[in-house]
């Protein structure tokens, strides 16, 4: 069994902003692509 490593980021809040921009952007492409989202929504509730 292979352990799963983990990594925490310290980022600004400007860094945050971006990301989140980013991540909705590649959120509403997967979504019109028919593809789950459930992934990406995880990661985006923790950004806020």
């Amino acid at each position: 069994m292979r352990r799963e490593d983990k990594v925490a980021l310290t980022l600004t809040t400007d860094e945050r902003r971006i990301l989140r921009k980013i991540m909705l952007y590649f959120r509403n492409k997967v979504a019109r692509e028919g593809k789950p989202t459930e992934d990406i929504d995880e990661l985006l509730m923790k950004l806020w």
